[in-house]
């Protein structure tokens, strides 16, 4: 069995249909959801937080940091450019080390 688990549930998460600790039959389905749920976390919520979808093996972990936030003088027009300014990194980490409780190797 795979798993997709929301590691923090903001009020956001709380209040959206995403539902945490899903559970898929393959890999590929459990990467696939991944996916489109920390794209749809970055894109649809409050933007007061970052989510970032880490593969585990058989466990994704969707990670959470806060935003910069930037005063009104800030010349940032755009997502990409908050992205870009960001010291925070957006996709799946192959290289970061699992929690001792994910599971796998």
């Amino acid at each position: 069995m795979y798993t997709i688990e929301i590691e923090k549930e903001c009020a956001c998460f709380k209040k959206s249909d995403i539902k945490n600790n899903m559970e898929f039959e393959t890999r590929e389905d459990m990467i696939n959801k991944a996916r489109v749920i920390e794209c749809l976390m970055n894109q649809n919520f409050c933007m007061t937080h970052y989510f970032q979808a880490v593969d585990y093996n058989d466990k994704v972990i969707i990670r959470s940091t806060v935003r910069p936030t930037y005063d009104d003088d800030d010349d940032v027009e755009t997502a990409n450019e908050l992205v870009r300014n960001s010291s925070v990194v957006i996709g799946f980490d192959a290289g970061e080390k699992p929690p001792k409780d994910a599971g796998g190797n």
